[in-house]
């Protein structure tokens, strides 16, 4: 056995794609950030892409939702454009927080848009990802993903706090 340094080169560029429109440098987290990111969320459901969460939606889903539920491709693609999720550009094309989601009914769970209608235009979207994980004051140190189900109005309430933070107030 040698007392070589382990080679981490294949790991930045396994995460540095060559084709910068899948990746910008300057407007995205560096590859050992993105280690940190995906840890964050794995407690959380994880991250997954808009193709994958198509995926989990057509397994998942319970009979007898509405319409749009039958088109899960269309309704992931209006979340995203909408900006009624959260959606981070990485290395590996856009993901989404599962979070976020209630995959069984194929809605986004409503603390999500209240927090979002808060932070949306102060935070960046790398930002109101890691919001959502992080330990927040105004929940008694509970993380707003495993808020949303049950303390709904306190998430709002946390947002808009930090809304006031953010701003400078």
């Amino acid at each position: 056995m040698g007392t070589e340094p382990f080679d981490h080169s294949w790991f930045s560029e396994t995460l540095v794609q060559s084709d910068a429109t899948l990746w910008d440098h300057r407007n995205t987290p560096s590859p050992s950030q993105w280690v940190s990111m995906v840890a964050a969320f794995g407690d959380t459901g994880g991250l997954v892409s808009g193709e994958e969460l198509v995926e989990l939606i057509q397994t998942q889903c319970q009979h007898g939702l509405p319409a749009h539920a039958f088109q899960p491709i269309s309704l992931v693609a209006r979340w995203i454009a909408s900006k009624k999720v959260v959606a981070i550009d990485s290395p590996w094309g856009q993901v989404l927080p599962v979070f976020q989601f209630d995959i069984p009914r194929a809605e986004v769970l409503p603390g999500v848009q209240l927090a979002l209608s808060e932070l949306r235009d102060v935070l960046s979207e790398e930002e109101l990802a890691l919001w959502f994980v992080t330990p927040n004051e105004w929940l008694d140190g509970q993380r707003p993903a495993q808020a949303l189900r049950t303390r709904m109005a306190a998430v709002r309430h946390a947002a808009r706090a930090d809304r006031f933070v953010a701003l400078g107030g």
